[in-house]
């Protein structure tokens, strides 16, 4: 319910232009540049369900192929191929999904890292409360959002390089 306002966006967008007129080119530049710009703020911004990124995806598709982002029609090619890199043959467009896990962990990295902001330093007073990210528990008590920033540090882990320098931000025993 939260999320609607993000699936009514995409969908007055893609019924209000004329894409009749428009050829495929043409939808696919309006799709990766105004429409997946709307879901990049959502994806970078808020934990999105999986039924509302299958929405996005399904709206994106639907415009896409048939020009309008409530048809009911199969799709030409499948999603997951239109979502590989341009090199792989696909269109390079990413799917909601992925684009959503990838924003969440970049969160989870500027916790990390301890990025000087306003959220940054929030997540350490009131949610870390001067604990360390990698050690903190998840709790019953985290929120829904919490808990998934919290989840993202499984992927993160595996990806994560430390160059030790000095020391002063750095802790044997709590980082990976």
């Amino acid at each position: 319910m939260d999320c609607k306002v993000l699936v009514d966006k995409l969908m007055r967008r893609t019924t209000s232009w004329l894409s009749n007129s428009l050829s495929f080119g043409g939808r696919l530049q309006l799709l990766a540049l105004i429409l997946f710009s709307i879901q990049v703020f959502w994806c970078s911004t808020f934990v999105l369900p999986v039924a509302v990124t299958k929405e996005c995806d399904r709206i994106l598709r639907s415009f896409l192929w048939h020009g309008v982002g409530n048809s009911k029609k199969a799709s030409k090619v499948a999603w997951s191929k239109v979502c590989s890199p341009k090199e792989e043959g696909g269109l390079g467009i990413k799917d909601a999904r992925s684009w959503n896990r990838a924003a969440i962990m970049k969160i989870g990295w500027d916790i990390c890292r301890r990025k000087v902001s306003v959220w940054t330093n929030w997540c350490y007073v009131f949610l870390l409360k001067n604990k360390h990210f990698w050690a903190t528990p998840i709790t019953g008590a985290c929120s829904w959002s919490w808990r998934n920033i919290l989840r993202t540090r499984e992927v993160m882990i595996r990806k994560v390089l430390y160059e030790v320098k000095d020391g002063n931000l750095f802790s044997l025993w709590f980082d990976p």
